[in-house]
């Protein structure tokens, strides 16, 4: 769980409403429980929605160091059930666990309980439902594997 300190920040610098703030406007949703790595870039209008529920039992979304969320990424922690007993009624929580150098292209959709792998790419525009291993880059809709990355040499 984040501090209240740095909890006020990422509420200020991601889900500003003043009309300056125009396109680089983003939402943290209420009771967002974040673990942000070292050196990330969470880039505008970026939108974290972790719904039902008031108090999860564990992070929902987890940043690995030097990870990059581009711009109109949405990232999905609960869904609607399938069907609803009552209405309004949300399903479980899932976290979301993007790995150190990973990198999430511009307009992503990513559901909840995926794993996104260490120095994994994304593809602008897809949508991830199941996990990506690490060095492996997706696209599509949904996301597919189209390449795997070779290690980097130490």
């Amino acid at each position: 769980m984040i501090g209240e300190k740095y909890r006020r920040y990422l509420w200020y610098r991601l889900a500003r409403t003043a009309p300056t703030a125009g396109s680089r406007r983003a939402a943290l949703g209420r009771l967002s429980f974040v673990e942000v790595g070292s050196s990330v870039y969470v880039g505008p209008t970026v939108t974290i929605t972790p719904i039902g529920g008031d108090t999860p039992e564990r992070t929902l979304l987890s940043l690995g160091d030097r990870s990059t969320i581009s711009p109109n990424v949405t990232l999905l922690c609960s869904m609607h059930p399938e069907q609803a007993q009552v209405p309004g009624e949300y399903g479980e929580r899932s976290p979301i666990d993007v790995g150190a150098d990973a990198w999430v292209g511009a307009d992503v959709t990513i559901l909840g309980g995926v794993t996104i792998g260490e120095q994994a790419i994304v593809g602008a525009g897809a949508v991830v439902t199941e996990d990506v291993p690490p060095r492996t880059v997706v696209a599509g809709v949904p996301a597919e594997p189209i390449k795997r990355l070779e290690a980097a040499d130490s």
